[in-house]
């Protein structure tokens, strides 16, 4: 599951991180950055502002392969804001209206989605970009404890070998990028992702997006069953944004995989609270130490017994059966 995201980055830092080694000059190239059509109405905005914080119906900044006609003077590749949560092409009343989850896309019944399979079909694949996304742990022996948010990113490199702070807006905005060593500064997070655009009953053409997850692996496993379609090479983007109807369904599905390498910490619960978008949502905060409950204290006074197999006797056994029966 992934439902909220974190991006405090600004339009041209976003570009930057999202550079590419160009195979036919063999320069990094810049994606170029596109606002989303502007609204008929002029009290509705489909405008990227960023948050620390960001959940559903929010619009993110989103990368795809370009739509206008390739040219000498145009990127291959641009990134605009769209709305978080696909809008069903079907849907005829409010944008919000719907009342479906579309924030995530389970891989496993994609291509028999009735809304889904449409952007599967027509190759309307993009990337989520984020400094990372939030996951919730339960805290408690019952499982219905308290619950601690992690931020979950990629892995930074850090020349002088000290932590990374991947909130840090500065350390984005003052990083270096130039056309022959490419962005030097922290990795952005690459979410494979599928869009559409809607038409609104005023006549608007609204992008939104949906997030692909998947079952998770051991890396994230101990957080929640599921996580996001990470892509982290250059070659899965390259594969996924370059993807067309031709391609093989089998080939596109061995793009989407469970990365192992990411890195993670736990931040203050407040961010649990869709409306706080506090500049210090992104930063490492010690979880607090939870107070034992009476269900915790009633768990502890009836012992679960363990009898291992091999010192288990006949005699057991038969006692065994005689307390079923009683």
């Amino acid at each position: 599951m992934c439902g909220r995201t974190a991006c405090t980055l600004a339009p041209d830092v976003i570009c930057r991180a999202c550079s590419y080694k160009d195979p036919s000059s063999d320069k990094f190239k810049k994606p170029s950055w596109k606002e989303h059509p502007e609204s008929k109405d002029s009290s509705t905005s489909y405008t990227y502002y960023g948050s620390t914080n960001i959940a559903p119906t929010k619009f993110t900044p989103v990368m795809i392969r370009s739509n206008t006609p390739s040219s000498a003077d145009e990127e291959p590749r641009e990134i605009m804001p769209m709305m978080f949560g696909m809008i069903p092409y079907y849907h005829k009343e409010e944008a919000k209206s719907h009342g479906l989850s579309t924030n995530n896309c389970r891989l496993e019944g994609l291509l028999e989605s009735k809304l889904y399979k449409r952007s599967w079909n027509q190759r309307k694949f993009c990337v989520i970009l984020a400094q990372g996304f939030y996951e919730w742990q339960t805290v408690g022996a019952t499982g219905k404890g308290k619950k601690q948010p992690y931020l979950i990113y990629m892995p930074q490199d850090a020349e002088d070998k000290k932590p990374i702070n991947i909130g840090d807006k500065d350390l984005w905005e003052s990083s270096e990028w130039n056309e022959e060593d490419g962005w030097k500064g922290p990795k952005i997070l690459k979410i494979a992702g599928l869009y559409d655009v809607w038409k609104a009953p005023n006549g608007d053409d609204v992008y939104s997006y949906t997030i692909i997850t998947m079952e998770s692996n051991d890396t994230l496993s101990w957080l929640h069953d599921r996580m996001p379609a990470i892509l982290d090479t250059e070659e899965s983007v390259a594969a996924w944004l370059n993807a067309t109807p031709k391609t093989p369904t089998s080939e596109l599905m061995s793009i989407l995989k469970p990365v192992k390498s990411l890195q993670w910490h736990p931040v203050d619960p407040k961010v649990g609270n869709s409306r706080c978008h506090d500049t210090d949502c992104m930063e490492p905060k010690k979880p607090e130490e939870r107070k034992p409950t009476f269900m915790d204290s009633w768990v502890k006074r009836t012992p679960v017994v363990k009898v291992k197999a091999e010192e288990s006797t006949e005699e057991d056994e038969s006692k065994t059966k005689k307390a079923k029966t009683e």
